[in-house]
C-alpha cells in the first residue's frame, strides 16, 4: 500500500467534509521575563499509532483518533528569558537541561520567530493514581508545555487555537497532538505530509454518550522502546493498511460512537500482537486476569468494550453505565471513574501559579 496515496485521499476526504483546514499564522513577540501557562488533560486512543515516519518532526504512519479523559492533568508554567543558553525544564521535580523531548518546540519557535533567548518550564502532573503505565501521561505533558510557550510568544488567539497548539505539541509527543484538542480529535499524519500539515482536529463524535473506567495497572516499560520496536515486526506493515482502511469507513459513516469503541477494543489486540512479535510485552499477569474475566463477560454482553494503549492500564467502555458496573462488581481490581466535564483545572489553577512564580523567583537571571 501507498501510505502517501492512502493518506492524500484521506485529507481531500476531510477538506471535503469541512474537518481538516489549514493552520492561520499568527504574529509572534517576546518579552523579557514574560511568565505563562497552560495545562491540559490526557487522552485515550480509540485508533491507535505506534512508530514514526519520520522521528524528527515526529511524523506518524497513519492517521489516529482519540478522546480526552480525565483520570490525571498536566499544568506547565513556561518564561521566557532574553538571556542566551537557560534554557530548562523542572517536571515534577525532575531537572531536564538538554532533553530533546523539550528542546524541538524550542527551536523551532526560536527560527520562526528569530529570537535567541531562552525558555524555563515548570510543569507538574497532578493523578488521581499512584504509578501505572498505559495513561498516556506523556501526551498531556507534551500539549501543557506546548500552549504555555505559545501563549508566551504569540498573540492571545493563537493559544486558543488548539490546532496550532497541537503541531508544537507534537514535537514533544505525537500523542500530544490529540491531548491538544478540547475534545474527541483526529491527528492527520502520514508518510510524505508536510510537517506543517500534521495536527490534530476536532471530530465530530459525542463522546459524551460513552462511559469509561480504568483500572491502573504498572510495569517497567518506555513508550519510546515501543515505537521503535513495532516497526520491526513483520505484521507491522498489514497493521498501518488496515488502518488506512478503517479510518476510511469511520470518516465516511460520519465517526460513529459504536463503530469506534468497538475499533478501540481490536486496534488494542492488534497493538499488543504486533509488539509480542517483537519480544515486548506490556501486561502483567494482573491485566491479563482481569482481560480474561472481561472476554468471558462479553460473550454474554455485546455492547461493552476493553481498551488499552501501551501499558497494562486497561479501560472499560460502554454506552450503557449499567453494564460497567456490572462487570466491576465480578473484579477485584481498583479502578477510576472518567467524567467528560473534568474541573481540575479550576480548582488547581491559582495554587499552581503560585508554585510556579516561586520556582520562577529562585532562579538566577
Amino acid at each position: 500500500m501507498d501510505y502517501n496515496y492512502e493518506g492524500r485521499k484521506i485529507l481531500e476526504k476531510l477538506r471535503e467534509h469541512g474537518l481538516y483546514k489549514k493552520l492561520r499564522k499568527y504574529n509572534g513577540n517576546v518579552e523579557n521575563n514574560k511568565i505563562t501557562t497552560g495545562y491540559s488533560y490526557p487522552i485515550k486512543a480509540f485508533e491507535k499509532f505506534l512508530g514514526y515516519y519520520d522521528d524528527y518532526n515526529k511524523i506518524a504512519y497513519n492517521p489516529s483518533i482519540s478522546f480526552n479523559t480525565d483520570f490525571s492533568i498536566c499544568f506547565s508554567a513556561c518564561r521566557y528569558i532574553s538571556e542566551k543558553n537557560k534554557d530548562s525544564v523542572l517536571l515534577d521535580n525532575y531537572y531536564y537541561k538538554n532533553d530533546g523531548r523539550y528542546r524541538m518546540p524550542i527551536n523551532f519557535l526560536r527560527k520562526e520567530l528569530k529570537i535567541d533567548g531562552s525558555f524555563q518550564f515548570f510543569i507538574k502532573r497532578y493523578k488521581k493514581y499512584e504509578n501505572a503505565k498505559g495513561m498516556s501521561e506523556s501526551s498531556a505533558v507534551a500539549s501543557a508545555v506546548s500552549r504555555s510557550i505559545i501563549k508566551n510568544v504569540y498573540d492571545n488567539n493563537a493559544y486558543r487555537d488548539d490546532s496550532f497548539v497541537s503541531r508544537y505539541a507534537r514535537f514533544v509527543s505525537g500523542s500530544g497532538t490529540r491531548a491538544s484538542i478540547n475534545g474527541p480529535s483526529m491527528w492527520l499524519s502520514y508518510p510524505g505530509i508536510k510537517e506543517n500539515d500534521s495536527f490534530a482536529f476536532e471530530i465530530p463524535l459525542n463522546a459524551k454518550k460513552m462511559n469509561y473506567y480504568i483500572f491502573p495497572k504498572n510495569i517497567d516499560y518506555e513508550t519510546s522502546n515501543a515505537h521503535k520496536t513495532a516497526v520491526e515486526s513483520i505484521f507491522y506493515e498489514r497493521w498501518v493498511e488496515g488502518k488506512y482502511n478503517k479510518i476510511n469507513e469511520i470518516i465516511d459513516n460520519e465517526f460513529p460512537l459504536n463503530i469506534l469503541m468497538k475499533r478501540s477494543m481490536e486496534d488494542m489486540f492488534n497493538l499488543n500482537s504486533v509488539l509480542l512479535s517483537e519480544g515486548s510485552v506490556i501486561q502483567t499477569p494482573e491485566s491479563i486476569n482481569l482481560l480474561k474475566k472481561f472476554l468471558k463477560f462479553k460473550e454474554k454482553n455485546d455492547n461493552i468494550y476493553i481498551t488499552g494503549d501501551t501499558g497494562p492500564s486497561l479501560m472499560v467502555i460502554s454506552e450503557d453505565d449499567s453494564l460497567i458496573k456490572e462487570f466491576i462488581d465480578m473484579v477485584d481490581d481498583k479502578y477510576i471513574k472518567g467524567t467528560h466535564n473534568p474541573d481540575a483545572h479550576n480548582i488547581m489553577h491559582k495554587k499552581f501559579e503560585t508554585e510556579a512564580n516561586e520556582y520562577f523567583d529562585s532562579l538566577k537571571i
